[in-house]
């Protein structure tokens, strides 16, 4: 393996280059010297060529004085210290605001009402009107002029640093005087105090130009595409990593000032005591961030904000973090070996199977932050993380996506957006690992998934799904109380088939026209309100026996199995029978094609060997939904009950293998009829 510890680098181009696990360790990159001597020489020149625009501001202020003395009137000389006043405003604000678009708009406010003034039948006004488009010639040259010069002093600083500015900023100013001598000599007319304006217009251009670069090289917001534009051309011709893959790669202690690591691979790359990246090109990069850039190469950044910071691939290896500000990092495939991570607030940050915390040292962490800075909940929930504890109870949180309900929890809303999900993401693994009450209705479910699941895609996924189940159960619910018995009595066998996303949290689940009672773990009893709320009973009284009660009048008790215990199998077919026949006694255009998709199914399951016999009575008592729903008309079907049979059926197919006939049959036939039930 090639070494490169220490070496000088400068120009070399590495671009695209496969430099894993490469060792880059005090070296010197960037430019080689004659390089860097032209490109200062360069900037130097430009500087000074380009100041016709500071001077020529100066020429129009000029003007400006020339028109208004022709006028001995006291409101004159008011009209020109005015005038003068704005002129050194708008410098002003330039420098404190930066270049705005509302400032423009006043520029040119200014030059259309000059422009008016200007054709006045006045003498006198015709005049202030010139005087006032010249002063916003003069502000806009000025500006222009103030550009011009920060981007050559920022571009010459970057080269060699405030020795190349200086010379540039000298170099103008002597231009600048220079300049307006020598017209004075070529022309006789021109007056002393023509050339003394002139010059120091032009000076004052200059100097808030250099203020302007100062601020832009200081990582000011405002100015940071003029920094940009001066570190791309000052990178130009420097040391070269682009789209190079620098995996695992070191570059502790070296000078990196006009390098580019544009497009580059930085995954686990070590920058720690590195110099020069702030005039490195950056973009796209983790290193683009300037506190990241800090806390990569100090490797301490204890206390520091690091909120939707993007540290994805991140070295930070022995960093410390302690107390530090993780909101919505983005941490995807860091390092955190041997990192500081005590009091440090890790709210809704994003890892992965790939982010490390071997060997981390961390006592206790907080998983909120208020929006008054405190820290919120910390785990352990007292205590302190005995040496590995937090790598163990990391590991177990980085593949739970913690969902958050306000006003209790819809258990119907919340099985559907579990059901739906899965589908939509085919292969998606989800189980619920816990559900809290933490009181005042704020409920928390902690839902796994596997680690190479995209966690926020997901909680925005089960949480959209929730929101439009529970608005669609407000809306319908009076619908759902009017359902027939046997429709209510199917409804329950589709809720418990969407259970096996919960198994193990809820062992049975019934629905009547007012209240659910549902047995859950440690033979705790829970009711459901027609709002779908869902609170523990205190009646340790009531049954959660496998069959229905209705002797308390307004409520199903029910537990265990939901599906009919006494319904044999022999019983389902027959109801399968009956209802197919029914079917293929109705004439329409979709009917027998119907019925003989569901004679399919029907045969497919009773000869299937994987499926026990309650789940093949579930599965018949689909089948029997779907021919019942298929008997009517397509505006008065329930497409709810045909949704919720499919899903049902798939939930019961995919516990068997893809090879199976009852999978083959149902891959085969789901298209048709979805399209035949229309949902």
């Amino acid at each position: 393996m090639q070494n490169y510890d220490g070496k000088n680098i400068s120009s070399v181009n590495f671009r695209e280059n496969d430099l894993k696990n490469k060792h880059f360790q005090k070296v010197q990159a960037g430019h080689k010297f004659y390089y860097k001597f032209l490109l200062a020489s360069f900037g130097i020149a430009t500087a000074s060529i380009l100041n016709i625009m500071p001077l020529l501001s100066g020429v129009f202020l000029d003007f400006v004085r020339e028109i208004l003395l022709k006028y001995t009137s006291t409101l004159s000389l008011l009209l020109l210290f005015i005038e003068i006043i704005i002129y050194a405003a708008s410098l002003i604000r330039l420098i404190i605001y930066g270049y705005k678009v509302e400032s423009s708009y006043f520029i040119a406010v200014l030059i259309v009402i000059g422009a008016i003034l200007s054709i006045a039948p006045s003498t006198y006004y015709s005049g202030i009107g010139w005087t006032i488009v010249l002063l916003g010639l003069s502000i806009t040259s000025a500006w222009i002029g103030a550009a011009i010069t920060a981007f050559s002093v920022a571009f010459t600083s970057s080269c060699y640093g405030m020795v190349g500015e200086f010379i540039t900023v000298l170099g103008s100013g002597i231009t600048a005087i220079a300049l307006p001598v020598i017209v004075k000599n070529i022309h006789t007319k021109t007056e002393n105090v023509e050339v003394i304006l002139d010059s120091v217009a032009t000076i004052v251009v200059i100097f808030t130009g250099a203020n302007i670069a100062r601020q832009a090289l200081k990582g000011s917001p405002k100015f940071a595409w003029i920094k940009e534009k001066a570190v791309f051309w000052a990178a130009i011709g420097g040391t070269s990593f682009y789209g190079a893959d620098l995996t695992n790669a070191s570059f502790d202690g070296a000078d990196l000032r006009h390098t580019d690591f544009r497009e580059a691979n930085l995954t686990h790359t070590s920058f720690k005591g590195v110099t020069g990246l702030e005039l490195a090109r950056l973009q796209g990069s983790i290193l683009e961030d300037p506190k990241v850039r800090k806390l990569l190469t100090t490797n301490n950044s204890r206390g520091g904000d690091f909120a939707e910071a993007n540290l994805q691939g991140a070295n930070l290896q022995g960093a410390d973090l302690r107390e530090a500000i993780l909101v919505k990092a983005q941490v995807l495939d860091a390092d955190f070996s041997g990192a500081f991570l005590t009091d440090a607030c890790i709210q809704d940050w994003n890892i992965n199977k790939n982010t490390r915390f071997q060997d981390i040292d961390c006592k206790r962490v907080y998983l909120k932050c208020s929006l008054y800075g405190n820290f919120l909940e910390p785990k352990p929930d007292s205590g302190e993380f005995q040496p590995g504890e937090f790598e163990k109870w990391i590991t177990d949180v980085r593949d739970t996506i913690d969902l958050i309900f306000q006003n209790g929890l819809n258990w119907r809303a919340f099985a559907f957006s579990l059901t739906q999900t899965a589908i939509n993401n085919e292969g998606l693994g989800l189980s619920v690992r816990s559900i809290e009450n933490k009181g005042d209705g704020v409920v928390v479910a902690k839902v796994g998934v596997s680690l190479e699941t995209n966690k926020t895609v997901i909680h925005e996924e089960i949480t959209s799904h929730y929101n439009q189940a529970v608005n669609a159960i407000k809306a319908k619910y009076e619908l759902v109380l009017q359902a027939k018995e046997g429709e209510i009595q199917r409804l329950q066998t589709f809720y418990d088939s969407q259970q096996k996303f919960i198994q193990g949290l809820i062992t049975g689940i019934a629905e009547t026209k007012r209240e659910v009672i549902i047995k859950g773990e440690g033979n705790r009893v829970y009711m459901m309100n027609q709002a779908g709320d869902i609170m523990e009973s205190n009646n340790q009284n009531i049954s959660a026996g496998g069959n229905l009660d209705m002797s308390s009048g307004n409520r199903f008790i029910v537990g265990g199995d939901v599906t009919n215990s006494n319904l044999t199998l022999a019983d389902a077919n027959s109801q399968v029978n009956n209802s197919i026949q029914q079917l293929k006694d109705i004439s329409t255009d979709t009917s027998d094609q119907l019925a003989k998709i569901l004679t399919t199914l029907q045969k497919s399951i009773n000869d299937e060997p994987a499926l026990s016999e309650n789940q093949k009575k579930e599965a018949l008592e689909a089948v029997e939904t779907i021919a019942e729903e298929g008997k009517k008309p397509s505006e008065e079907r329930v497409n709810k009950l045909c949704s919720m049979a499919l899903n049902a059926l798939k939930g019961i197919a995919s516990a068997v293998t893809d090879a199976s006939k009852l999978a083959e049959v149902f891959k085969t036939y789901l298209p048709t009829l979805t399209n035949i039930l229309g949902i």
